[in-house]
């Protein structure tokens, strides 16, 4: 896998790859959102370069900016691009794999995005950090927190 190429190692010698962090969460955090928390901020500021993020959350974004339960206090590129390069995030590219591993996982809690979120985790090598949780439990995915 192409991002391979991010993988550092913690002191100790284990490896430590991508942080795939859910839509939400990423949102917040950049916002400096006080549901965050401490302890997530910290561990996510000390993640800052190894953040990704699932092409599935550009989608989960438009929606929520379309439906209003969304605003940015500038405009939504220029935040986005702004968190981005705040958070060193990769965007990760959407595969059939990552499409035909998300469908084999039950809707009930999950919506399609969700799915497609934890799928690019697996598919991807990242540990996925979310506080969504619906998204906790699935088979394959390694959490963050």
């Amino acid at each position: 896998m192409i991002w391979r190429a991010f993988k550092c190692v913690r002191t100790g010698g284990d490896p430590v790859g991508l942080i795939l962090v859910d839509t939400p969460l990423f949102v917040a955090w950049m916002s400096n959102d006080n549901r965050v928390g401490p302890e997530r901020s910290y561990l996510l500021s000390q993640a800052v370069g190894r953040i990704a993020l699932s092409q599935a959350s550009w989608v989960e974004i438009a929606q929520e900016l379309q439906e209003g339960r969304l605003r940015f206090p500038l405009s939504p590129q220029v935040w986005l691009e702004l968190a981005v390069e705040r958070s060193r995030a990769v965007v990760l590219p959407l595969t059939p794999s990552i499409v035909a591993r998300s469908a084999r996982w039950a809707a009930t809690a999950l919506d399609s995005v969700d799915r497609l979120i934890a799928a690019s985790a697996v598919e991807h090598d990242a540990d996925l950090a979310t506080w969504n949780p619906a998204l906790t439990g699935l088979p394959g995915v390694r959490y963050f927190f």
